[in-house]
């Protein structure tokens, strides 16, 4: 099977670049934990793409986003992070593991499947990634205790879940309506 064809290539490198983008808009909460929107490109093109393409668009993202707007130094633990999310959103998102062998979706029909699994991907990655990698890079890049940034990082994933859940799941369902 062909993963990365020219249609596959050319959506891929819109998302990284809207990815690019989002990483411009940032909300700071405290000194070391921010809101962004730069998971939501890595989520579609898990969708679209499967857990590769997605794991490919996330690391770009960051290395990318960081040579446009670098903010502080970079650290490598962000880029698997990112990789380790497309992953995470492949796995549970890729819309051939949900869709029959005559193009009917499996769970589309209420869009309650389509949900229940963007809600289960994101708090996959909210644990696993939020959590548990990123306070871990955060703890070595700051030289700070895991404690401290975990308790901002709490704070921050509290405010952000509701609000990338309900995003990807709109934009993923528009995008699949429009035959994308």
């Amino acid at each position: 099977m062909k993963r990365f064809t020219v249609k596959t290539i050319t959506a891929g490198a819109m998302l990284v670049a809207l990815g690019v983008i989002f990483s411009f808009l940032r909300i700071p909460l405290t000194n070391i934990t921010e809101i962004t929107l730069t998971g939501i490109p890595v989520a579609v093109g898990g969708f679209f793409f499967g857990p590769i393409v997605a794991a490919v668009i996330g690391a770009l993202i960051d290395v990318l986003g960081f040579f446009v707007h670098p903010v502080g130094a970079f650290f490598p633990g962000f880029t698997i992070s990112m990789a380790v999310t497309g992953v995470i959103y492949g796995g549970f998102l890729w819309r051939k593991w949900w869709t029959r062998e005559d193009g009917q979706g499996i769970l589309f029909k209420k869009n309650t499947g389509l949900l229940l699994r963007v809600v289960i991907a994101h708090f996959l990655k909210t644990v696993l990634i939020s959590l548990i990698l990123n306070v871990i890079w955060l703890s070595i890049f700051y030289g700070m205790p895991a404690e401290a940034v975990f308790a901002g990082t709490i704070v921050k994933e509290a405010i952000n879940f509701t609000i990338e859940v309900a995003l990807i799941f709109l934009i993923i369902r528009a995008l699949y309506r429009l035959r994308i």
